[in-house]
């Protein structure tokens, strides 16, 4: 797969309905930010959004313009922790990250979620080619074994994964379990969905531990990567056209 530039979905939920759509994205790419309205396409898009109550960013109001800097736009780096916080070390420890992390890497450990507004950054699913790939923390730890495994657990094990229709939160649910069968939790939602028709299709993949944070805040424990390949005679975007949820799957 080519070598992409780092980048994160701006999305925007409803408050009302619950329904998230990607109105955005923020590259960055040779020591520069671009960030961009999604204008192309309907479904889950900034046009369904706009039909939806959504409106431009104050700071972004043109649509159709590319906005450039050589520093993260202010509205998104007040987004982040603040570096001068006596225990922003700890804060960074938490979300598994090192000293050396860069902005994009804390705003996308932390949605730079704010309690004022509905928007999050998501890292997207890169399809190319039938390829595709993605890195996840494990999502509900708390609730599950985690805790009880997290020191048996090392990287590069092999994990599994079990449907689960019947789920009540999420119709598309997809259980992470150890290889010695303990649940971990879950897929985040954002992925979820994509998953479970990568499992229900039956398309190879391989799943690994890919980094291990034992004092991490719960939901940043365990970072699971994935690497598959979606069978040739699948219909990819058959497989995007998800009318009840936002897949994060650029293709």
């Amino acid at each position: 797969m080519r070598k992409r530039p780092f980048e994160l979905w701006l999305v925007w939920q409803n408050v009302k309905t619950r329904q998230r759509y990607h109105v955005g994205s923020l590259h960055y790419e040779n020591d520069i930010y671009t960030f961009s309205y999604e204008t192309e396409g309907y479904r889950r898009k900034l046009a369904e959004a706009m039909d939806n109550g959504y409106r431009p960013h104050l700071a972004f109001p043109d649509i159709n313009k590319t906005y450039t800097s050589s520093t993260l736009f202010g509205p998104f780096a007040r987004r982040l922790p603040d570096t001068r916080r006596p225990d922003y070390q700890s804060v960074l420890r938490g979300l598994g990250l090192s000293p050396e992390c860069t902005e994009m890497d804390v705003l996308r450990a932390t949605g730079g979620i704010l309690a004022t507004d509905s928007y999050e950054f998501v890292s997207p699913i890169l399809v190319e080619n039938h390829y595709f790939n993605l890195d996840f923390f494990v999502a509900g730890w708390r609730y599950y074994d985690g805790n009880q495994v997290i020191d048996q657990l090392r990287v590069g094990d092999s994990v599994e994964f079990s449907l689960d229709p019947g789920n009540e939160y999420d119709h598309k649910a997809v259980v992470v379990m150890s290889v010695n069968g303990k649940k971990l939790g879950f897929i985040p939602a954002f992925y979820s969905g994509w998953m479970f028709e990568v499992i229900a299709k039956d398309c190879d993949y391989k799943a690994r531990v890919e980094a291990i944070y034992p004092h991490a805040v719960a939901h940043r424990k365990v970072n699971i990567s994935i690497v598959g390949e979606v069978s040739q005679h699948l219909n990819i975007k058959e497989m995007l056209n998800d009318k009840e949820e936002l897949l994060a799957v650029t293709y």
